[in-house]
């Protein structure tokens, strides 16, 4: 049974390469065998640069400023306000002994309205005064009118 189980098998081989020569050769002979593509992605686009960020100007918000002159026997006392600060220029004859004494006088008359109120004499004939930043410009002009009057009361008896 060896020899049939060979014999067999080299008979069903020799049939099928016989199929596979006679059915190749029994097609319709081909002119031409098409190109295969094989698709190729395409580069990422670049993208287009940013446009450049043109940083708008905005112009600062205008802070209100007030500035006045005050007149007494002669003297002049200027003063420029922002809100928080007043810069005042006043007679370098006067002395930073005289500014305490005046604004001891004027807290002694008005401590409630001046509560938070502070004052730095920054050289000769200089000081800044500093108040509440609740404290409007405007607010600040009326306080300036008080101690106009202080200031002339306290002032007249020595001159």
């Amino acid at each position: 049974m060896k020899n049939l189980t060979k014999s067999v098998s080299i008979v069903l081989m020799a049939a099928v390469l016989s199929l596979a020569l006679i059915g190749c050769q029994s097609t319709a002979p081909v002119d031409s065998v098409p190109e295969i593509v094989v698709p190729v992605p395409a580069p990422a686009a670049e993208a287009p640069a940013p446009a450049p960020v043109v940083e708008e100007e905005v112009a600062a918000p205008e802070v209100a400023k007030e500035t006045g002159t005050l007149s007494f026997y002669g003297y002049t006392l200027s003063y420029e306000a922002v809100p928080g600060e007043a810069k005042v220029t006043y007679p370098a004859i006067i002395t930073e002994a005289d500014v305490d004494a005046f604004f001891a006088y004027a807290f002694g008359n008005h401590s409630d309205i001046l509560s938070g109120v502070y004052y730095d004499v920054t050289g000769p004939g200089e000081m800044v005064v500093t108040f509440p930043e609740s404290v409007t410009v405007a607010d600040a002009a009326a306080v300036v009118d008080l101690l106009a009057g202080d200031l002339e009361t306290f002032a007249a008896p020595y001159l």
